[in-house]
């Protein structure tokens, strides 16, 4: 089993970095082969600029682009860890997916409609957010953010989105709330895989 991390957050102190190495410890413990896509530490260009544009319309994809996919395209299991900014991921987040996630690779578009290719890969989302989850609910936030981050990217791809987990609170979590959050987690991803690995044998 291949599991894939695409983590994004600026700072080696933030939760979502703890939360990274904890996914990547759960992963070798059950033995699985990891990769985590440190984006910030890639210095990853988010930017699908004029050049990318032109070479992946004639059916060259530049070189970073490809690294990026060869990744997915042999992971099983893609994890997504990220602060929620202003509604949505981080910048350079939405500009992995913008780059990466190309049409011809993730997707095609034909006279029959839209195929996702990306099909028999699961997805985990892991959101962590400033405010409590009751303001989001309020506002009907949270299953906007479950459709517009989950299905309307990844599962628009072919991939199963199996989880979405929020983390409420966050900047101001004691450390007994984030050991909390990161044993939810854990939890969580342990029960859904194997729930998927059942369901797919």
């Amino acid at each position: 089993m291949k599991h894939l991390i695409i983590y994004a957050h600026p700072s080696e102190n933030s939760f979502s970095n703890r939360l990274n190495h904890a996914l990547m410890h759960e992963s070798e413990e059950r033995g699985w082969e990891v990769e985590t896509r440190d984006l910030y530490a890639l210095n990853f260009d988010p930017v699908l600029g004029a050049d990318d544009l032109a070479q992946l319309k004639s059916g060259s994809t530049p070189l970073a682009i490809q690294t990026e996919q060869k990744f997915i395209s042999e992971a099983d299991v893609i994890s997504f860890v990220y602060p929620l900014w202003w509604a949505g991921f981080p910048a350079i987040m939405k500009g992995y997916i913008d780059r990466v996630l190309a049409h011809g690779f993730a997707f095609k578009a034909d006279a029959n409609g839209v195929e996702g290719l990306l099909k028999g890969k699961r997805v985990y989302l892991y959101t962590s957010m400033g405010n409590s989850l009751e303001q989001y609910e309020q506002k009907g936030l949270l299953e906007a953010f479950r459709k517009i981050q989950g299905g309307e990217i990844f599962e628009f791809c072919g991939m199963e989105v199996v989880d979405q987990q929020f983390f409420p609170q966050i900047p101001a979590a004691s450390e007994d709330k984030i050991q909390f959050h990161i044993d939810q987690a854990l939890s969580g991803f342990e029960s859904k895989t194997q729930m998927t690995s059942t369901k797919s044998a």
